[in-house]
């Protein structure tokens, strides 16, 4: 179903651009009548004129064809970020997870439920709330708190804890980095600042082409370049929202940690994180 409505998204979105830019071929058109009857060729514009408007359609397409290109492909490093970036989290999970029974009393099972329900939050909860409503869950900071509290609150008495607490506090940071990315990746909003020049751009190299009579193969070319323009914004679009549909980016990589010993391993006390998230602003998610 999801492959469906995402294939009619698509489509919907290459439909309206070729209606778009037929619509701006035709409505030109009817604003700036033909000065002269057609000649021998079928044209009712000098060749000098129509010479004038393919250049410069060509270069207005040439630099909104950058502009795109420029945009798409930092849109796919961004969507491509946010992929890695749970995958070295929940690295950084594990490692904690780890550490922490390497350490040993009185850390080990304040730290792994800790991370076990952070876990369990991020994946039952925060993602979608990223998707919904573009930040994170307070209770997986809470869990994440408990980790990061417990393990600094710790007395290493030997150098091996002491190298074990360090790492534990390193890690944790990792993780919060990856949190705090993760959000600005969710609230970034295009907003005009790129739809306007997107479809403004797409209007003004359809305007110099209405010269050319609205015949069959003119309607073609022009449908192509439409077609291939609104498949592109179509990615951007995707690709600027990785916790949404078309291309919403899975946890997997946190669901798999479930599948470890992590996943075997009680959560919190419910109370203990609805007490530190009431800490947070606004609502308790």
């Amino acid at each position: 179903m999801t492959v469906l409505a995402d294939t009619l998204a698509a489509l919907l979105w290459v439909g309206a651009a070729i209606l778009l830019v037929l619509g701006v071929h035709w409505t030109a058109r009817r604003l700036m009548p033909s000065p002269s009857a057609p000649g021998d060729d079928g044209h009712i514009y000098p060749g000098a004129v129509r010479d004038m408007a393919s250049a410069t359609g060509f270069r207005i397409a040439a630099f909104y064809g950058v502009i795109l290109a420029l945009v798409y492909a930092h849109e796919l490093g961004e969507y491509q970020q946010v992929r890695e970036g749970l995958a070295r989290e929940a690295v950084a999970i594990a490692d904690v997870f780890h550490d922490a029974g390497r350490y040993g009393d009185p850390i080990t099972r304040p730290v792994q439920q800790a991370m076990a329900t952070y876990v369990r939050y991020v994946v039952d909860r925060e993602w979608a709330l990223l998707g919904e409503e573009q930040r994170l869950s307070n209770r997986a900071w809470a869990a994440r708190d408990v980790a990061y509290d417990t393990a600094l609150d710790a007395e290493a008495t030997t150098p091996r804890q002491q190298a074990l607490r360090a790492r534990i506090l390193a890690r944790i940071g990792d993780i919060t980095d990856h949190r705090h990315m993760r959000q600005e990746v969710a609230a970034k909003d295009f907003g005009l600042v790129f739809w306007v020049p997107a479809v403004v751009g797409l209007v003004l190299v359809a305007v110099p082409f209405y010269v050319y009579p609205p015949s069959r193969e003119t309607k073609v070319m022009l449908a192509c370049f439409g077609a291939f323009a609104g498949l592109i914004l179509f990615f951007i679009q995707g690709f600027a929202s990785p916790f949404t549909a078309p291309f919403k980016t899975p946890p997997g990589a946190f669901e798999r940690l479930l599948e470890t010993d992590i996943g075997s391993v009680a959560s919190l006390p419910r109370e203990e994180i609805e007490r530190r998230a009431a800490q947070y602003r606004g609502t308790t998610p």
